[in-house]
């Protein structure tokens, strides 16, 4: 029985320099990238979402916001930071219309990135992140390619991460993959935009239930209706929406 040690040791020493320099930059990123999915919430201080608040909102006063939102997003997404959180946080930084259109660029900045680490590292790297059960999610990407890299954005299945992750694993087209993400992203952002307009500010939740309740009171009928059916209409679009996914990953199994 061939010693495991020694043959690695002889695979080591017959490679090249450049297969050498290929080896280590894969793996330096791929531990890089496992310590941001564990740790970077802690080491980027960043578990409190007044935190997050306060860093866009310096960014919102810089004239280099856009490059400054979209490393937020890339390196946030290496975390596996709820990115319903983060959207919120830009939207409620730079306003419904710039918040709304920088969240959706820079998610697909991100959800590229995370796209090519799980194209160039494959299966076995997304599954250190999401579990066996990731594999499925492969499966199912690779079988329907731009309905599933839309169909996932909507449906809470795993972070942002391993889904995007999963679709690189899954080798299906790039270009099938921004089809899918660009059209995929932008039912949740258009929500958080528009429910930013009609929900309590942050002055009104910070002065606790008589801020909130003075807030309510001194709407219009309609803005409240309108928020009431806005909540109501983006459950229900979520049902519809699972229901379709299940029925889709059903078929496949």
């Amino acid at each position: 029985m061939k010693n495991p040690v020694s043959e690695l040791g002889r695979f080591l020493t017959s490679m090249d320099a450049k297969a050498a320099t290929s080896l280590f930059v894969s793996t330096a990123l791929l531990v890089f990238v496992l310590l941001m999915f564990i740790f970077g919430q802690q080491w980027l201080a960043l578990e409190d979402q007044s935190d997050l608040n306060r860093v866009l909102f310096a960014a919102s006063q810089s004239p280099w916001a856009v490059p400054i939102v979209v490393s937020i997003f890339v390196i946030l997404a290496l975390t596996g930071f709820p990115q319903f959180i983060l959207i919120a946080a830009t939207v409620f930084a730079f306003g419904a219309r710039d918040g709304a259109f920088y969240s959706w660029l820079a998610t697909m900045i991100s959800a590229t990135v995370t796209f090519g680490l799980g194209h160039w590292f494959g299966g076995r790297f997304v599954r250190r992140f999401g579990g066996e059960r990731t594999q499925a999610t492969i499966d199912f990407i690779g079988r329907h390619g731009i309905l599933a890299s839309g169909l996932i954005r909507v449906v809470p299945s795993a972070p942002f991460i391993v889904v995007n992750a999963a679709a690189g694993a899954a080798h299906i087209p790039l270009w099938k993959y921004w089809a899918g993400t660009s059209v995929g992203i932008v039912p949740k952002i258009l929500f958080v935009a528009v429910l930013s307009t009609l929900a309590p500010n942050e002055q009104s939740v910070s002065d606790g239930i008589e801020g909130i309740y003075q807030f309510f009171t001194s709407r219009e009928p309609q803005d409240l209706a309108l928020l009431v059916a806005l909540i109501a209409g983006w459950l229900a679009f979520l049902l519809c929406v699972r229901w379709i996914y299940m029925r889709m990953r059903g078929g496949g199994e």
